[in-house]
């Protein structure tokens, strides 16, 4: 897959709106981590949803060839495990390089 800044290309099913983004859950392997009783608005697990919004994008991310992936947004992900406990830590590294102000990614151009 070739690097795309359109959100669909990242998230099959994403829509939005003047006030409302839509997140499919499941969405062709996306966010597979997110089940619909995690998603819940009211009765949801947040940790759940964040893992997985982070999960997809890197999954989006590593499927792009290396020579394509743009250079002022980079997403990574370690795991560590351990086997006493059996407990998996996942972290995850989301860089992104900006204007100046702060408030939009730099484009790939600058």
């Amino acid at each position: 897959m070739a690097y795309s800044d359109v959100p669909t290309d990242w998230i099959p099913g994403y829509a939005a709106t003047t006030t409302t983004i839509t997140l499919p859950i499941e969405s062709a392997g996306h966010f597979s981590e997110i089940s619909s009783a995690e998603a819940d608005a009211s009765t949801g697990d947040i940790r759940q949803i964040l893992f997985g919004l982070c999960h997809g994008s890197y999954e989006s991310w590593n499927a792009i060839a290396v020579a394509d992936r743009p250079n002022r947004m980079t997403i990574s992900k370690s795991i560590s495990t351990n086997v006493a406990t059996g407990i998996a830590t996942n972290t995850f590294t989301l860089r992104f390089e900006n204007t100046v102000s702060g408030t939009d990614v730099a484009d790939e151009e600058v």
